[in-house]
């Protein structure tokens, strides 16, 4: 900061007491002190200003952490839904197997195919 806006002020002041006339002690030193204020709190402007970078800069750091926690999760999460599919899958196969091996192992019952015996019943001719 080696133009602050204190030495603006003083800048501004001497070019006032040049071009308007002459100043008195007092008026300049008044007008050194305002500047010099001036640049204390420039100062303390550009203190604060950097500790919110840094506090923003740790917050992005944060944020960022956070994301790959949730990136982790996420995959996590995919790779669980894979395996269950898989896992699902293998269910159903071994659900088949067992079916088949009942099939196998218990006895069967037959069906029996009952015959109905109809008796020829007269046909009576049709009078038209």
């Amino acid at each position: 900061m080696n133009f602050t806006a204190g030495k603006m002020a003083v800048a501004m002041i001497a070019i006032g007491v040049s071009l308007g006339g002459c100043a008195t002690r007092e008026s300049v030193q008044n007008a050194q002190n305002a500047a010099d204020a001036a640049d204390r709190h420039a100062g303390t402007a550009q203190a604060r200003a950097d500790e919110a970078y840094g506090v923003g800069n740790n917050a992005l750091g944060v944020g960022n952490n956070a994301l790959s926690v949730g990136n982790g999760a996420m995959t996590s999460a995919q790779m669980a839904n894979q395996k269950a599919d898989m896992n699902t899958d293998d269910v159903g196969k071994l659900k088949r197997k067992v079916a088949y091996l009942e099939w196998k192992v218990l006895p069967h019952h037959k069906k029996r195919h009952h015959r109905v015996h109809h008796t020829p019943t007269e046909t009576k001719p049709n009078n038209s």
